[in-house]
């Protein structure tokens, strides 16, 4: 029985219920038992075969030395073969501190799971996205991060058992919520989009620009990682292994190479439109379509086309 444990997120449990396809994948032929760890759970969960609820309400979430003493806690009693964790903000926190903890190795923002007889394989990008790189995990329990939507659960229907967990002597928790102020992203999130349109270094205007034409396709923007450094738009809209993952039905590329580190940022993408003045773009052999030519003029009169 390979037994693995999950970290569910309280702001991002869909993305959190997915790992479970990660623990079956690493568990390979072996019969799988997925347990969800949920602290102050908001709301029931499903796809799981046990949930261990732990009820702590004066615990601060984003304390995460608190949350990796429970963590460690709950692997101490059921000594899992695997602890899988969503590789947000929060999740790159916790995780390095729990597997120094547990005195195993991290594979971080993991891509894809590979497991034959010469053992489990994690891949990610190295080498600043040039590469994809297979890390044979023989420690236990195998750790590792992921990034929200690049795995997805085939079933979340089952229900949990569910497991009252007490944790012993938590040290008090030294962060305090001073105030709580609500972002001002507008509009929806890149990984909920069914079309978008993405500017790479290759697009030479205002990224504000390309707004109208994703307002006519009832999309989003979003960029490259290059856009992002050379701070012309915000990270939050950032495709890519050091961005997000986004898995839409339409990702018109306007002027973007397509290095690993992008690339890895796009999972099941129904069509691909991809628009450079480089034929030799590694996007271009994604792509359903080809456009040769100045991403920024196609832009513009797709645009003026689509207003009619």
């Amino acid at each position: 029985m390979f037994k693995g444990l999950i970290l569910i997120d309280n702001d991002q449990i869909d993305y959190s219920l997915d790992l479970v396809e990660v623990v079956n994948r690493l568990a390979g032929e072996e019969e799988t038992c997925v347990y969800g760890l949920g602290i102050n759970l908001p709301e029931e969960v499903k796809g799981l075969d046990a949930v261990i609820n732990v009820e702590t309400p004066t615990l601060q979430l984003k304390d995460s030395r608190v949350v990796t003493d429970i963590i460690e806690q709950v692997h101490r009693k059921y000594q899992f073969d695997s602890i899988i964790i969503l590789a947000t903000e929060f999740g790159r926190m916790v995780a390095p501190r729990l597997a120094m903890r547990l005195e195993v190795g991290l594979v971080a923002d993991i891509t894809d799971i590979h497991v034959d007889k010469r053992g489990k394989k994690l891949v990610r990008p190295a080498f600043s996205g040039n590469i994809m790189a297979s890390i044979v995990c023989e420690s236990s329990p195998i750790m590792a991060s992921v990034h929200p939507n690049v795995f997805h659960a085939k079933d979340l229907t089952k229900e949990p058992s569910i497991i009252d967990f007490i944790p012993a002597e938590l040290k008090a928790s030294s962060i305090e919520v001073l105030a709580v102020v609500e972002s001002e992203q507008s509009g929806i999130d890149i990984r909920e989009a069914d079309v978008i349109v993405s500017a790479g270094g290759g697009y030479t205007q205002p990224i504000d620009q390309l707004q109208d034409l994703a307002d006519e396709l009832k999309g989003v923007v979003a960029v490259s990682k290059q856009l992002v450094d050379r701070k012309k738009a915000p990270r939050e809209i950032q495709v890519g292994q050091s961005g997000k993952t986004v898995s839409p039905d339409l990702y018109l590329a306007l002027g973007i190479y397509g290095s690993t580190q992008h690339i890895e940022g796009l999972k099941n993408v129904k069509e691909i439109i991809s628009v450079n003045t480089d034929l030799g773009a590694p996007m271009n052999y994604l792509a359903s379509i080809v456009v040769h030519g100045d991403a920024a003029e196609f832009a513009r009169k797709l645009s003026s086309k689509l207003k009619g």
